[in-house]
């Protein structure tokens, strides 16, 4: 008779040892995720713009403000006879929903072209040609002409964009974050150096008050230096244009303002039926 020998399994803490080796990789393999993960967040560009916190996005804003506003100047040296106009906006950040239970905020800043009747789509053309080549601005006719639409992309998720009629003579041009995470726009203009003589002279020209309160709002030009905006309240509402040297010609003039080139500045005053409000500004060329 033969004495079989039983089957004797491995020891008892083999499978033992084998959970601590597989736990021991999935742990070192969650540690390099979390080590990819941690880089990629600080080094790698972000690919939509919640990726972007508002306090991040605001330096695009104003850098790409700058270069929109310098377009325009350029757009208004070769705009005619007329002389065009520019003006620099605040800017402005509202609250936004980035999804139904998520908060964000936006910020924007417009540059205002003012042009003569019947040439907005040659201003939106003329902005776009002088933009850099890499923000591919665009200008399209829709709604059987009767309808321009202006875009271009300055990086960083800062989109560019307008709409106006053919026959619109104030052409509003913004720059914007789009929806992003965050509390607060923050940020400040570079300092904008003192105001052009323009400004004084205008307001004594319009009836303003002496010492009127002046704000600014100032950009960097692409090319070095600062552009900005200079504004005050220039006095009571009139009939029509008035403190406009001798021999310049305004490019709009209607019943809420009027604008106009002076030299190497530009003036526009809005007129909101009881006050107006003066605006000079100067340029990234001068």
């Amino acid at each position: 008779m033969t004495l079989g020998v039983g089957y004797v399994g491995p020891p008892a803490s083999a499978p033992k040892r084998r959970r601590r080796w597989v736990g021991a990789v999935v742990g070192a393999w969650i540690v390099v995720l979390a080590l990819i993960s941690w880089w990629s967040i600080r080094n790698d560009p972000a690919t939509v713009p919640e990726q972007r916190s508002i306090e991040q996005a605001m330096p695009s804003l104003r850098e790409a403000a700058g270069v929109l506003l310098t377009a325009a100047e350029n757009a208004a040296a070769r705009g005619g006879p007329v002389p065009w106009a520019v003006r620099l906006g605040e800017v402005r950040s509202e609250s936004c929903s980035l999804t139904p239970v998520r908060p964000g905020v936006q910020g924007s800043r417009d540059v205002v072209l003012y042009v003569p009747q019947g040439q907005a789509k040659a201003a939106f053309d003329q902005v776009a040609a002088a933009l850099p080549g890499d923000f591919h601005a665009s200008v399209l006719a829709t709604r059987v002409a009767t309808r321009l639409s202006f875009y271009a992309d300055a990086g960083n998720f800062i989109a560019i964009d307008g709409e106006a009629q053919p026959d619109d003579q104030v052409l509003v041009l913004s720059a914007g974050t789009g929806c992003r995470p965050g509390t607060t726009a923050g940020g400040s203009d570079p300092a904008p150096g003192a105001a052009p003589a323009v400004l004084g002279e205008t307001l004594a020209a319009l009836g303003g008050p002496a010492g009127a309160a002046v704000t600014t709002e100032a950009v960097a030009c692409p090319g070095g230096g600062t552009a900005a905006t200079y504004q005050a309240t220039a006095g009571r509402s009139g009939d029509g244009p008035r403190g406009v040297p001798a021999g310049v010609t305004p490019v709009w003039s209607q019943a809420g303002g009027w604008a106009y080139a002076q030299g190497p500045v530009f003036v526009v005053v809005d007129d909101n039926g009881e006050n107006l409000r003066l605006s000079v500004t100067t340029t990234c060329g001068q």
